[in-house]
């Protein structure tokens, strides 16, 4: 089974859970038939403000709170947009447009006022949550002191591409609309969200970095090269945008390379600080510590069950079937205890028409975890289909 997936697209999202061991202050504010909950860590000076992808909650950026902590001592703010996370959304408005993009940025902008971050700022966003920095920095263009926009989209989805996009969502609708109201809103609302966006700009004042993924999220090369040719476009006619491309990351930039993302948001927020040559040494020494720990972990890594893992789903993504077999093969002989290790093999060897033999992994993986859901759910669907057969 694998332990963990790539990530994975709604209309500029990724879906990514993690901890972190930074204190943190949480607290529910309410914007008017409504509450957006919001969770700072206290520090001193210019706050920063983190705008999730479409789909995800404030929760995602956990992972690298603790070290832009303790290298800026800032305030660092995150929230959940209404209808995520554990914010709530106004239920008495049934319409559709007014849970758009413009009721996003009120939100916000009632909430950081409350809270008594209505003055200068540095944000943050990625994703979805790029339209969110654009869209503030936008409107206040004398208090933002810098952006980092990651793996956002730059008019990728105009010239009818956000309807081809909304075509392949039909189904999804209707279950959204039941279960998940933030994400319905948002989709029901994303052609208008990109007809206000296209004109839409970060004043040229404002120091940006901009990345781009390196391992495309997209599926077809004209997707992937539209989304590439977007980024350059917007580096190339903003001479305030310094681009960068993160190689071997996918969608989630901070998650593949948090090291990268941590120092380019410490830049931006020393270019904007009194306390810049502090910041700077912090963010150096963090560098330097990372770098050599990131060595480690790898070092760690390679070979490891994990690894072999990892490995052997990204030949069965190639359709290269046989040759993940072999590896998630090796990876028992390696790891004969690993109940999870049996269930990959167990998968490879259904996709190489092994049945028999696949069985047999999946009843290993059990029995090494009774709680082996992946496991027996597979064990059951052939069972059924076995049934089938016989009548």
């Amino acid at each position: 089974m694998k332990k963990y997936l790539l990530p994975t697209l709604f209309i500029l999202c990724s879906f990514f859970k993690v901890q972190s061991q930074t204190k943190t202050i949480d607290t529910l504010v309410d914007v008017g038939n409504h509450k957006i909950h919001f969770k700072i860590v206290p520090g001193k000076g210019t706050p920063v403000l983190f705008d999730a992808g479409g789909g995800n909650d404030g929760s995602v950026w956990n992972s690298i709170l603790d070290p832009i902590s303790k290298i800026t001592n800032a305030p660092l703010i995150t929230y959940d947009r209404a209808g995520f996370g554990t914010s709530t959304i106004d239920t008495l408005q049934t319409d559709e447009s007014k849970h758009g993009i413009i009721s996003s940025i009120e939100d916000l902008e009632i909430g950081l006022k409350k809270l008594g971050y209505d003055k200068d700022i540095v944000l943050v966003s990625h994703s979805y949550g790029g339209y969110l920095s654009k869209l503030y920095a936008s409107r206040h263009p004398k208090l933002v002191k810098g952006v980092v926009l990651i793996d956002v989209n730059h008019n990728y989805y105009e010239d009818g591409y956000i309807e081809k996009v909304l075509a392949t969502q039909d189904k999804l609708i209707p279950q959204w609309k039941k279960n998940n109201k933030g994400t319905y809103y948002m989709s029901a609302t994303i052609q208008e969200t990109v007809r206000i966006m296209s004109k839409v700009k970060i004043p040229q004042h404002i120091p940006v970095i901009d990345f781009v993924n390196g391992i495309p999220f997209l599926k077809t090369t004209e997707e992937i090269e539209r989304w590439k040719e977007c980024h350059r476009n917007y580096v190339a006619n903003n001479s305030n945008v310094t681009g960068i491309t993160a190689h071997d990351c996918g969608h989630g930039i901070w998650v593949g390379n948090p090291s990268l993302v941590i120092t380019s948001i410490s830049k931006i927020y020393a270019g904007s600080s009194k306390q810049k040559a502090e910041i700077q040494e912090h963010a150096l020494e963090y560098a330097l510590t990372a770098n050599n720990q990131e060595k480690a972990d790898v070092l760690a890594f390679n070979n490891s069950e994990d690894d072999l893992n990892t490995w052997g789903y990204e030949l069965l993504r190639k359709n290269e079937n046989h040759k993940a077999a072999e590896v998630f093969k090796l990876n028992i002989t390696l790891n004969p205890q690993s109940s999870n290790a049996y269930d990959s093999y167990g998968e490879a060897l259904l996709k190489t028409d092994q049945k028999q033999e696949a069985i047999k992994m999946y009843k290993k993986a059990i029995e090494l975890n009774p709680e082996s859901a992946n496991a027996k759910e597979v064990l059951e669907r052939i069972s059924k289909d076995s049934a089938k057969q016989l009548h």
